[in-house]
């Protein structure tokens, strides 16, 4: 699956776009949080630096059409909130697709990654044409447990020694949504 451009979206609160580097300081405050990215197996950022190549690590993933990863960008102040996209996508055995997201810490509870998911299982189901969305996450990831079961995804298993985080392997939850679960919500 190959985009022309890279895609965006809005919902009533949300606009979903491209991130550059003028997103990088907010990027940097979002993500040096360390329980931002404690179920990231990534340590805080800290400095304005690793901002920037973060951004354009994700973005040269969109460019070779492996991956790509949204900016959350709230309306009402043209604010970066967080970033959510699709780590992977299988199109010729599988028609199934990733997602990954994650939000900064003082937006957590306001419905921002509800209204997120929402627009990206459309995105995933009616542009990118997929059957199956996942997500996996840690063993105790609570809050993103609930956001994902609220939106439809429903807990497939674990994954003994899935993920490594912090050079330790751990299990990881996959959680799925089949297109008709969707539509039948709808």
């Amino acid at each position: 699956m190959k985009f022309d451009a890279f895609p965006e979206m809005e919902t009533r609160r949300l606009y979903m776009r491209k991130m550059t580097a003028e997103d990088a300081p907010e990027f940097l405050n979002i993500y040096s949080d360390p329980l931002v990215v404690k179920d990231m197996g990534e340590e805080p950022l800290t400095n304005i630096e690793e901002a920037e190549e973060m951004i354009s690590f994700m973005n040269d993933l969109f460019d070779e059409n492996a991956a790509f990863r949204w900016g959350i960008i709230r309306k009402e102040d043209d604010m970066l909130i967080g970033s959510c996209g699709f780590n992977s996508w299988e199109t010729i055995r599988g028609s199934r697709g990733e997602i990954a997201y994650d939000l900064g810490k003082k937006y957590w509870r306001q419905g921002y990654m509800t209204e997120t998911l929402e627009k990206m299982i459309e995105f995933g189901f009616y542009t990118m044409k997929l059957y199956r969305l996942e997500a996996f996450t840690n063993v105790d990831a609570l809050p993103s447990m609930k956001i994902l079961e609220k939106t439809g995804f429903r807990q497939d298993g674990i994954l003994r020694g899935y993920a490594t985080f912090h050079g330790q392997f751990c299990d990881q939850r996959v959680y799925s949504l089949l297109k008709p679960d969707w539509e039948k919500r709808k």
